[in-house]
C-alpha cells in the first residue's frame, strides 16, 4: 500500500462506477456500531453523490459483499472478510485509508475523525469544494467513477485552526477537515482538539485577588519590589509549582474532555528579575525562556503522573521567543511559537525584517519535535484593511511543515459578526494549506471566485492581484511590508485602481446575493478612504481634520452597511459601537503655536499636553508624524511629559489645559485625579526648544510619583539610524528583530546629553539635567512608518503634601 500524507493524488483510469447513467447498484455498508461521525460521514456521502448524480445511495447494515458492490464506511465485520489485514482501529485519530478490491470499496480510519476525513478526501477527489457556509461546488455529473484506490492519507498537521468567525460554522470547518478548539465541532463530527483555558493563563492559575496579599513572593520582583500589576509569576518558587499543579489537576476534573491545558505567560512583559529567577536566566544563555520551560516542564512532569494522556501548552512570544540553551520541552508539552514581529506580506525566509523568526524557528525545531504555531493573518485593529498575505501564508505554512511544525493556529479576524477582510477566502485557503502544504493556492483561489462571484469573478482576481502586486518582492511587486497592527500605505494611484475593478465587479454581478457579496468586497477600500479622511491637521489655532462633519457622517453610513451584512466588530478587542462612539467624539483640539527664528512648535494641550509639531526651520520636522489609524489617534506620539507611581506601570490620566505666555512660550497646567499637580513649561530659545516639567503633590497625603518626557522623532531611514550617548547603537541589526527598546541606568545614563543620528538629514540633540535623572529608555520600530522613541525618567520620590519633583527636556537640530 503506498502511503502519501497528506492524500492528493490524480485519478488514474477508472476501475469502478459508483453510478452509471444516474443509476447505481452501490450501497453504503455501515458497522451497526459506527460512532456517530462514522454514521455522518455515510450519510455525507450518500449525500453528496445524490447531489452529483441523481443516485441514492442507501446506508445499510447487513451486508452481503458476495452478492453486491459496497462503499463500506467506517470498518465492520463485513469490511474485514473483503479487506483482510486493515485494521482501522490501529490507525491515528485523523488517518484513513482508501482501497478498491474488485468493485468493493473501502473508506476507514481511526476514531474519531479518521473514517470522516477519508470520506471527504474521496468527496474532494471527486471535485467537491466547500468554499463557504453558503457556496460550495458539486460537480453534476452523470456518471460517477473512481479508479484503483491503495492508498493512506492523514493532514499534515495535528492542529489546524483558522480563527476566523466564519471558520467557526460546525459544518464548514467538518467539510473543511480543520479540527480547532474554537470551532463549533461536536461528537457527531469527530469533535476537535480542545484547550483549556487557550492562552495567557498565569493570573488564572494564580490569581492575584486570591493570593496577593498572602503571597507577593508568588508573583513577579520587578525593580525592587512584588507586583501584580503588568507583571508573572515567580517561577522558581516552588511553592508556586504546587499551586499551578492543583490548579491545573482541578481543570482537568472540570473539563475532563480537554486534552491541552494552558500554564502560559500574561500578555504582557513583566518577568521576574528575583536572584533565582535571573540564575536561570544566566544559564538558560541569557533568554527569559528559560525559566518559563523549566517551570512548565516541572507542571508537566506532575500532571504526567496522574494523567498521562494530557498536553501543557505553553508559549515562546514576546519577550520568550528566543529559545534557552539548555532545557527541553518535555514529550507532553507543546511550545507555541508565535512570530508576532514578522512582516505578513512577505514569505519569510526572503523578508529581511522576518529574518530573526526564521533563526527562532530553526532553533526551537531543533530542540522539539512537538512545536506548534500561532501564525498571525490579520490587521488587529482595522480588520476591514487590505491584507495580500496569501504569498506568504503559503510560502510558510510549507516552511513550517519543513521544520517539523506539528499544529497551527491562524489568527484572524474573530469578532461579532465576522466580516474581516477577505475571511472567507482566507479561510478556505487556510483550511487546504493546513491540510496539505502542497496545495495550489492560484488555482484554489480562482476555484473560489468563480463559484462566490460567479462574472464578477474576473475583475475580482484582477482585484487580488492589484493588491499582491503592492507587496510582492520586485520584480515582481512594489516590496511594501504588511505588519499586524499597522495600517498599509499602498502605492499612489492604488485606491483608484482598485475602485475601478471593483466596480466592474459589480455592474457584472448576475443576482442579488452575488450583488450582495461584492458590496462586502467593495468595504475594505471604503474603509481605508474614510481612515484617511479623518487625518488632523495644524490649522490656526486648531488641530482637525479638513471636514469633521464629514468624517462623521461618513462613518455613520458606513456603520449602518456593516450592520446589513452583520458585522458587528471591525477591530480586536471591541464592538462595532466602540468605534462609532469614538467617531463621534472627535472634535477639533486648540493648539497653542509658538514661533522665533529658528523654530515653528505646536502644542495641543487637550491631547496630554502633548507638541505635535517641533519643526526647524533649517531642518524641518523632527517629530514622527502620527497617521489615522494608529491607535488612540490622534492623541499619540509627539512629545510628552506623563507622571508614573513606578517606573513600568502606566501613567496617570491628567486634565491639561494651557495658554501662550509669549510668542515664544507656553505654560501647561495639568491635574490628575490623585491630586498630583504638573505644570509645563514650553520655551523656544534660540536653537533650542526647552521644556520644564515639575509636579506637586496637591493631596492630602504622600504620593509615590516618577516623571517621564519622551519625543517620538523621525528617524528617516531606520536602517542607518544611530542612538548615540556618547556609545552609539545601531537599531536594526541582521537577524534581529525590526522593534525595540532598551533602559540605561546608572552609570549607564547619558551625562545629560544623547542625540538620534539620521542618514542624510539633521541629527537630533536631546539635553537633560543629569542630576534629576534617574534612567533612560529609547524604543524604535521599523514597522509601518518608522520611529525612534527618546525618553528620560526622574528619580522616583515619595512627594509629601507641596513638595516637588522636577524634570527638563531640551531638543535641537544641527
Amino acid at each position: 500500500m503506498k502511503t502519501l500524507i497528506p492524500l492528493l493524488l490524480a485519478v488514474p483510469l477508472a476501475a469502478v462506477t459508483l453510478v452509471h447513467n444516474g443509476k447505481s447498484d452501490y450501497s453504503i455498508c455501515l458497522a451497526e456500531h459506527a460512532i456517530a461521525s462514522e454514521q455522518h460521514a455515510a450519510n455525507e456521502l450518500a449525500g453528496f453523490i445524490e447531489q452529483m448524480s441523481g443516485a441514492r445511495l442507501p446506508v445499510v447494515h447487513a451486508c452481503e459483499p458476495s452478492r453486491h458492490p459496497y462503499i463500506f464506511v467506517g470498518q465492520s465485520a463485513a469490511s474485514q472478510r473483503v479487506f483482510e489485514g486493515v485494521d482501522a482501529a490501529k490507525l491515528g485519530a485523523e488517518e484513513f485509508v482508501l482501497k478498491t478490491k474488485g468493485p468493493q470499496v473501502l473508506v476507514a480510519g481511526g476514531p474519531p475523525r479518521g473514517t470522516l476525513y477519508g470520506v471527504y478526501t474521496l468527496l474532494d477527489r471527486l471535485g467537491c469544494r466547500w468554499y463557504t457556509r453558503d457556496v460550495s461546488r458539486i460537480p453534476k455529473r452523470q456518471t460517477v467513477e473512481l479508479g484503483n484506490l491503495d492508498e493512506g492519507g492523514k493532514p499534515a498537521f495535528e492542529y489546524r485552526e483558522p480563527y476566523f468567525t466564519e471558520a467557526f460554522d460546525k459544518t464548514w470547518a467538518a467539510r473543511n477537515r480543520t479540527n480547532g478548539a474554537f470551532s463549533q465541532l461536536d461528537a457527531s463530527v469527530g469533535g476537535k482538539v480542545e484547550y483549556f483555558p487557550f492562552v495567557h493563563s498565569f493570573y488564572s492559575l494564580v490569581p492575584p485577588d486570591r493570593y496577593f496579599k498572602a503571597h507577593p513572593e508568588y508573583f513577579s520582583l520587578i525593580d525592587g519590589a512584588r507586583r501584580v500589576e503588568r507583571g508573572q509569576l515567580c517561577l522558581t518558587n516552588p511553592d508556586v509549582l504546587r499551586v499551578v499543579v492543583r490548579q491545573v489537576r482541578d481543570w482537568i476534573r472540570e473539563h475532563p474532555t480537554v486534552g491541552i491545558i494552558s500554564v502560559s505567560q500574561n500578555d504582557w512583559e513583566g518577568w521576574c528579575e528575583c536572584d533565582r529567577c535571573r540564575r536561570v536566566e544566566q544559564e538558560e544563555g541569557g533568554e527569559h525562556s528559560g525559566p518559563i520551560l523549566r517551570f512548565v516542564n516541572a507542571v508537566a512532569d506532575e500532571i504526567y503522573k496522574t494523567n498521562p494522556d494530557k498536553l501543557i501548552d505553553t508559549l515562546a512570544y514576546w519577550y520568550t521567543e528566543n529559545p534557552p540553551a539548555k532545557v527541553r520541552p518535555r514529550p507532553n508539552v507543546r511550545i507555541r511559537l508565535c512570530p508576532i514581529g514578522v512582516c505578513i506580506s512577505h514569505p519569510y525566509e526572503q523578508c529581511p525584517r522576518s529574518a530573526y523568526f526564521v533563526k527562532n524557528l530553526k532553533a526551537w525545531s531543533a530542540i522539539t519535535n512537538q512545536l506548534y504555531i500561532w501564525h498571525y493573518n490579520t490587521n488587529f485593529t482595522h480588520y476591514m484593511a487590505p491584507m495580500p498575505d496569501f504569498d506568504e501564508l503559503a510560502a510558510d505554512i510549507t516552511l513550517y511543515q519543513r521544520n517539523g511544525v506539528v499544529g497551527i493556529f491562524l489568527e484572524g479576524a474573530y469578532g461579532k459578526g465576522g466580516g474581516g477582510e477577505n475571511a472567507e477566502l482566507r479561510s478556505y485557503i487556510m483550511a487546504r494549506l493546513l491540510w496539505d502544504p502542497r496545495t495550489d493556492v492560484n488555482r484554489e483561489v480562482d476555484g473560489f471566485l468563480e463559484a462566490v462571484y460567479g462574472r464578477a469573478s474576473k475583475p475580482l482576481r484582477a482585484y487580488y492581484d492589484l493588491l499582491h502586486h503592492e507587496v510582492r518582492l520586485p520584480p515582481a511587486g512594489l516590496g511594501l511590508h504588511l505588519w499586524i497592527f499597522n495600517l498599509p500605505s499602498f502605492s499612489p494611484g492604488f485606491y483608484e485602481q482598485a475602485e475601478k475593478l471593483l466596480s466592474e465587479a459589480l455592474a457584472a454581478a448576475d443576482n442579488d446575493a452575488v450583488q450582495a457579496r461584492v458590496l462586502q468586497a467593495m468595504l475594505p477600500v471604503e474603509y481605508m478612504r474614510m481612515i484617511a479622511a479623518r487625518e488632523y491637521q495644524v490649522q490656526g489655532d486648531t488641530f482637525a481634520p479638513v471636514s469633521l462633519a464629514t468624517v462623521q457622517a461618513q462613518f455613520r453610513q458606513f456603520a449602518a452597511k456593516l450592520r446589513s451584512f452583520g458585522i458587528g466588530a471591525i477591530s480586536e478587542g471591541h464592538d462595532l459601537e466602540v468605534d462609532e462612539k469614538n467617531v463621534e467624539a472627535m472634535r477639533a483640539w486648540p493648539v497653542i503655536s509658538l514661533e522665533n527664528a529658528s523654530w515653528r512648535v505646536s502644542v495641543a494641550p487637550g491631547l496630554g499636553g502633548r507638541i505635535l509639531r517641533m519643526t526647524s526651520k533649517s531642518a524641518g520636522e523632527l517629530l514622527r508624524i502620527a497617521k489615522p489609524g494608529e491607535r488612540e489617534y490622534p492623541n499619540v506620539g509627539g512629545q510628552v511629559a506623563q507622571a508614573y507611581p513606578d517606573f513600568p506601570l502606566r501613567a496617570w490620566e491628567t486634565a491639561w489645559t494651557g495658554s501662550s505666555t509669549s510668542a515664544t512660550e507656553a505654560v501647561l497646567s495639568g491635574e490628575c485625579p490623585n491630586g498630583l499637580k504638573i505644570e509645563r513649561r514650553i520655551r523656544l530659545d534660540g536653537a533650542w526648544v526647552r521644556t520644564e516639567t515639575v509636579a506637586e503633590n496637591g493631596s492630602a497625603g504622600p504620593l509615590d510619583v516618577v516623571l517621564q518626557t519622551r519625543a517620538d522623532l523621525e528617524p528617516g531611514d531606520i536602517d542607518q539610524a544611530r542612538v548615540a550617548w556618547p556609545k552609539e547603537r545601531v537599531l536594526i541589526r541582521p537577524g534581529e528583530q525590526p522593534v525595540g527598546n532598551e533602559t540605561l541606568k546608572d552609570a549607564d545614563v547619558p551625562a545629560g546629553e544623547w542625540s538620534l543620528r539620521r542618514a542624510g538629514m539633521a541629527e537630533v540633540t536631546n539635553r537633560f539635567d543629569r542630576t534629576l535623572a534617574e534612567r533612560a529608555t529609547f524604543s524604535w520600530t521599523a514597522k509601518g512608518g518608522s520611529r525612534v522613541t527618546l525618553g528620560v525618567w526622574s528619580k522616583k520620590r515619595t512627594l509629601q503634601p507641596g513638595e516637588r519633583l522636577r524634570i527638563t527636556a531640551d531638543y535641537s537640530a544641527k
